[in-house]
């Protein structure tokens, strides 16, 4: 089952918040915190449900083994679930990579 939206109209906002998310996250920074507009776009993230469910934020293990917001999938009926497939195209594309869905809402 869908979401209202055909799947053209969903995919482009989800994409583009995941490459501003995957922008900010840096690279193997761990702390992203210094990163400008990080702490604002978790903050409005952790507020601000879009849909039914729970958003999920992509975690990706950096080099350093802390996990690090890399995407965000959000707007689908069984956002979890999306998030998990989008895991599954990670890994197929680098399996060394270790990825994880976490809730963006608490």
């Amino acid at each position: 089952m869908g979401s209202y939206f055909p799947i053209r109209y969903r995919i482009i906002p989800t994409v583009a918040l995941s490459a501003l998310a995957l922008g900010l996250s840096g690279c193997g920074q761990g702390d992203n915190s210094s990163v400008k507009g990080y702490d604002a776009l978790v903050s409005h993230v952790e507020g601000e449900k879009v849909g039914a469910d729970i958003d999920q934020w992509i975690e990706m293990k950096n080099m350093a083994g802390e996990w690090e917001k890399t995407g965000l999938i959000f707007g689908y009926i069984g956002d979890y679930d999306e998030c998990v497939k989008a895991i599954d195209g990670f890994k197929r594309a680098n399996d060394a990579r270790e990825y994880r869905c976490v809730p963006a809402q608490k």
